[in-house]
């Protein structure tokens, strides 16, 4: 008998890590029951059907008293708010509320290398582990960057490399990871934690059960950053632009940026025991990642570059300053669901490196009202995903660029970024034949 048998355990949120925690409960014979907010018709029926074969017990179109009547354990999808009258009355009777990762990490023994922050978290988590890859290293990525991390297996491994938001490290209790990695605090979710304080302290959640025998890597330029940190038990590593022991011209990915992300991403595999001529090779051949300043195609001299990761202000913001290169060329492809930050910085880089936005979703009136408050009018709003695209192309001229970097999540118009940005590769590739 494991301590999982005859536990009734219910997932808030059947996505893809509430099915994957779904998936190892089961076999454990823990009773398991998944509150869903959407109507059945809209989740996948395949998936329903082998939730159903897993003897899981569901409710679909909304979460009702019933999710945690007999409930002894609660796990929460990263995407749903914690204000919810159930959780919090499930709170009130002391019913145990976690994430999908301090699931995991229960399932887990082999360090743990976790990299949180507002941006570069996915170039820098896919950067560590090509470094330790390259050094013949056994690891995994996982976490918010692909597969959950409660399908992670680490009998085999040497490392696992964990990408983790805000949202995730809220309900963590006893998750510890060897190396905790902050790379910045911008403003991002504030619809969600209402104040950059509690961002940040939902942020600092990453190291608050590291030892003196752990490390947490930060960044020494980002003042919040540096606050939060001096309260960490683990042994600081700081990292700078201003002192780099890399330069730009090392490597083959663009942007100050990721300068950062290479630094922090270097700093954890020369902890890891990774030798520098192998971080400088990756370096050298190491093309980024999908949906981040993604280079996708050129027709008819405008080239085409899909950056939908960047789902808030000061995302778009850094690929507006890799991309502009002192010229107003770029048609920017703006909007979605709002996450209720400070515009004021975006619109006035759009002001001088924009020659035209389209404006896209829920945010698009308020984008459009904060590009006029900075006397830019070159704006058209687009019924449609497609509509945009098209309209971006057709009014581009040879040496354009047209960027999507929408500064906004994806969920009004899609399932999630990458989504949107495979969709968006598919129309400029078809462009024009």
């Amino acid at each position: 008998m494991t301590k999982w048998e005859g536990k009734k355990v219910t997932i808030f949120g059947l996505g893809k890590s509430g099915a994957a925690a779904a998936r190892r409960l089961t076999p454990l014979k823990a009773e398991v029951f998944i509150s869903e907010k959407l109507p059945q018709d809209r989740i996948d029926p395949a998936l329903v059907e082998e939730m159903k074969k897993l003897g899981v017990k569901m409710e679909f179109g909304g979460h009702t008293p019933k999710a945690i009547e007999s409930a002894e354990l609660i796990v929460m999808s990263p995407g749903i708010h914690l204000d919810l009258p159930e959780i919090i009355e499930a709170r009130k009777k002391n019913i145990p509320v976690i994430s999908e990762i301090e699931l995991a990490f229960r399932f887990l023994s082999k360090p743990i290398i976790a990299v949180t922050g507002t941006n570069g978290k996915t170039t820098t988590a896919t950067l560590i582990g090509e470094f330790l890859k390259a050094a013949g290293k056994r690891v995994a990525v996982a976490g918010n960057i692909g597969d959950p991390l409660i399908e992670v297996d680490d009998k085999d491994l040497d490392f696992i490399v964990v990408e983790i938001s805000s949202y995730q490290l809220e309900t963590i209790i006893t998750f510890r990871p060897w190396i905790s990695l902050i790379l910045n605090l911008t403003e991002d979710h504030i619809e969600r934690h209402k104040s950059m304080e509690a961002y940040g302290r939902a942020k600092s959640r990453i190291f608050m059960n590291q030892s003196k025998t752990d490390y947490v890597i930060y960044n020494a330029d980002d003042k919040l950053v540096s606050e939060i940190v001096a309260a960490a038990d683990a042994r600081p590593v700081p990292f700078s632009r201003q002192n780099a022991f890399l330069k730009l011209s090392d490597m083959k990915i663009p942007g100050e940026h990721n300068l950062e992300n290479a630094l922090a991403a270097a700093q954890a595999a020369l902890i890891s025991g990774v030798e520098g001529k192998v971080i400088e090779q990756v370096l050298k051949d190491f093309p980024g990642v999908e949906h981040r300043i993604e280079f996708v195609v050129e027709k008819k001299g405008v080239r085409f570059y899909n950056d939908s990761k960047g789902t808030n202000p000061d995302s778009t913001i850094v690929a507006l300053k890799a991309l502009s290169a002192g010229k107003k060329n770029i048609i920017l492809i703006l909007g979605g669901r709002d996450k209720g930050g400070s515009l004021s910085d975006l619109m006035s880089l759009v002001s001088d490196t924009v020659k035209q936005v389209i404006l896209i979703g829920e945010a698009a009136d308020r984008f459009k009202q904060a590009l006029h408050k900075e006397k830019y009018q070159e704006t058209v709003l687009a019924q449609d995903f497609a509509e945009a695209v098209n309209t971006a192309f057709k009014n581009a001229k040879p040496g354009d660029i047209v960027l999507l970097s929408p500064a906004c999540a994806s969920f009004d118009m899609f399932k999630n970024f990458e989504e949107r940005g495979k969709r968006f590769k598919e129309l400029a590739v078809n462009l024009a034949g």
